[in-house]
């Protein structure tokens, strides 16, 4: 029927296809079989896309834009704001607050074969690096210093995804400052924790 709506979306698509990368690895993501998951025809696939590379640009796409290990703003230039924005941006990774593990370290592997993925691995690892230093600058490191810090901080993060490391989010919480003291320098962020209590209190008087 002329006008008819199709019975799933572009958006019901990918969501299927990032849940299948996620449990079958790239694999997985062929056409009857995820039409099969979405309980349509091979028909629905190309109602919505022109062919399966246009598909995958499309998953990748997704994945850059939805999957964020780090928040959307950069870190401030003050140490105390920049030490407040940092323990927001652990507190999503905890909860898992914008930012999927399973779907990242599923694109990563996926980039071991396709120059697609691997372009997009490459820039969001930039960006994530760049940030991270950014932030390390801003609590008093000079810019070689904080771009170690970056790369320890964020490879450690990475890793422990990437093992399986399994904690319930209690026993994260309960670790994490020990952890960032260490990877991030008790010293600098005691300073700049400081630098954020006084401004705290400027504010509240």
């Amino acid at each position: 029927m002329a006008g008819r709506t199709p019975k799933n979306t572009v958006q019901d698509w990918i969501e299927a296809a990032q849940r299948t990368l996620v449990d079958e690895g790239i694999a997985g993501l062929k056409v009857d079989r995820l039409a099969s998951r979405l309980g349509v025809t091979r028909g629905g696939f190309y109602h919505n896309f022109k062919d399966r590379d246009g598909f995958f640009e499309q998953i990748i796409a997704h994945w850059e834009n939805s999957c964020r290990f780090l928040p959307d703003e950069p870190p401030p230039s003050r140490p105390g704001d920049a030490v407040e924005w940092f323990d927001n941006m652990i507190g999503r990774l905890i909860d898992s607050d914008g930012y999927d593990y399973r779907f990242d370290l599923a694109v990563r592997e996926w980039a071991r074969a396709d120059k697609r993925a691997e372009w997009a691995v490459e820039r969001a690892d930039r960006e994530r690096l760049d940030t991270l230093q950014k932030f390390f600058e801003s609590i008093g490191y000079d810019s070689e210093h904080a771009a170690i810090r970056a790369r320890v901080f964020y490879y450690h993060q990475i890793g422990y995804y990437a093992i399986g490391v399994r904690q319930s989010i209690a026993e994260r919480r309960r670790a994490v400052q020990l952890y960032i003291d260490i990877l991030c320098g008790e010293e600098a962020l005691k300073a700049a924790r400081a630098t954020a209590a006084k401004g705290r209190k400027a504010r509240a008087a």
